[in-house]
């Protein structure tokens, strides 16, 4: 149903590289991770992070359990073993049933959506204090890529504090769209508009994630880079419009009795409707 591919690279600085990340199309998962810089094993934190999302997904919890059990697991390794006392991660997960999808985050970590369009949608929102500074009319969001409070975090997996949060929101990954997780040594370096021209680009995944970690590198890979990017294979866009044929029958069969006559003309809208997706679909597949 997806296609996907992902890639981590420890950059030209840093001598450990302290992210992660799950590309798992089997249970619908896909995360980026990264291990907070400054504090002590920030690489194993990402890892525990991203296994227990991970696992909790397997075992059908939502991705906002999944994020929030990885949060009370880290504090409470902390609190146990003294020596990794202080550890966290970032995290930005998408979780997918069919075709639409849950993004969780904390941090910042991103997920950006491309339309057919070549349109770039930031889907998530960085728990910074830039991101503070911008919402307070201080600063610009432009202002903001380069302000050295970008590095601040203000929330992150496994840092208990008062207004600790899981933000999510939700969509539908069509036909031609590409979803993009990413850590922020990717953001860091490069500029929205280079990150969009790259993934606009027809080209296999696999090289489009290569081009744009090299893009990062050559931009000065001061920090870890790591990303995964999906979109929708044959077999999703045949699902696609399947749901969509469904959402048609739904909708068809919850009109009122009352209104049968206005069911019956409807009802033969949608078959023609159906129809025509159907030819879509067809196209699509034997292409």
């Amino acid at each position: 149903m997806f296609k996907s591919a992902a890639k981590s690279h420890i950059g030209h600085v840093r001598s450990c590289n302290e992210d992660s990340f799950i590309e798992n199309p089997k249970i619908g998962l896909w995360l980026v991770a990264d291990g907070v810089g400054g504090n002590t094993h920030g690489d194993f934190a990402s890892q525990l992070v991203s296994q227990t999302i991970e696992r909790k997904i397997r075992l059908g919890s939502t991705l906002k359990e999944a994020v929030e059990e990885a949060h009370l697991i880290v504090i409470k390794l902390g609190r146990d073993k003294p020596e990794v006392s202080g550890m966290a991660s970032t995290v930005v997960a998408a979780h997918f049933k069919g075709t639409q999808f849950e993004i969780c985050w904390v941090g910042d970590s991103r997920a950006y959506l491309v339309s057919q369009n070549d349109e770039m949608t930031q889907l998530t929102v960085d728990h910074n204090h830039a991101q503070v500074l911008v919402d307070s009319g201080e600063i610009s969001l432009e202002e903001a890529q380069q302000h050295p409070s970008q590095r601040v975090l203000m929330h992150a997996v496994g840092i208990s504090d008062k207004e600790w949060k899981v933000d999510q929101c939700e969509g539908e990954l069509r036909p031609g769209e590409r979803l993009l997780l990413c850590s922020d040594g990717l953001t860091g370096e490069l500029k929205d508009g280079d990150i969009l021209a790259l993934l606009g680009e027809d080209k296999p995944l696999t090289v489009i994630v290569d081009e744009l970690i090299e893009g990062a590198l050559d931009s000065g890979g001061s920090d870890n880079i790591t990303l995964t990017l999906i979109e929708l294979d044959r077999h999703g866009v045949k699902a696609s419009q399947q749901h969509k044929l469904n959402q048609l029958e739904e909708a068809d069969e919850q009109l009122p009795l009352a209104q049968s006559g206005s069911k019956t003309a409807i009802s033969y809208i949608a078959l023609g409707v159906v129809a025509a997706l159907v030819v879509v679909a067809t196209a699509v597949w034997v292409a």
